[in-house]
């Protein structure tokens, strides 16, 4: 291998990108335990809803919208939209083709992003004495 030369799968580039958006969560217990709760249900979403309406339903809520940019920032990064776009309003206006990659691409980020709040995101539970503990 050639020194300095470091090629990574896409993969990697998903894993990477996710574990670096749920690091950079807010510290607050509330915030990055709905973060979690909305992750853990998104690729169930996509699959049952299709992406259109995954985006429209994330972008209206409050509490879902810091997982929305997450999805919004990934699709930038990858091409899929315009820098400085929002995913919703670019991708309702995409050909169908267009559309299917991005929601081939989003499920499997999606399965990333899940994967990594039930590692890095830790719930707490009531130990036998009544004692909150962190699992």
């Amino acid at each position: 291998m050639v020194e300095g030369l470091k090629v990574k799968t896409l993969e990697q580039e998903r894993a990477n990108f996710c574990l670096e958006e749920v690091k950079n969560l807010p510290k607050e217990k509330d915030k990055r335990d709905k973060y979690k709760a909305n992750a853990r249900r998104l690729p169930a979403f996509i699959v049952s809803n299709g992406l259109i309406s995954t985006l429209a339903f994330y972008k209206s809520k409050e509490e879902t919208k810091p997982v929305y940019y997450t999805l919004n920032k990934w699709l930038q990064k990858r091409g899929y939209i315009s820098k400085d776009k929002d995913a919703f309003d670019e991708l309702v206006n995409e050909d169908f083709q267009i559309l299917r990659l991005a929601t081939t691409e989003i499920l499997a980020l999606a399965n990333w992003l899940k994967r990594t709040v039930e590692i890095e995101i830790k719930e707490e539970k009531a130990n036998s004495l009544g004692e909150r503990e962190r699992q």
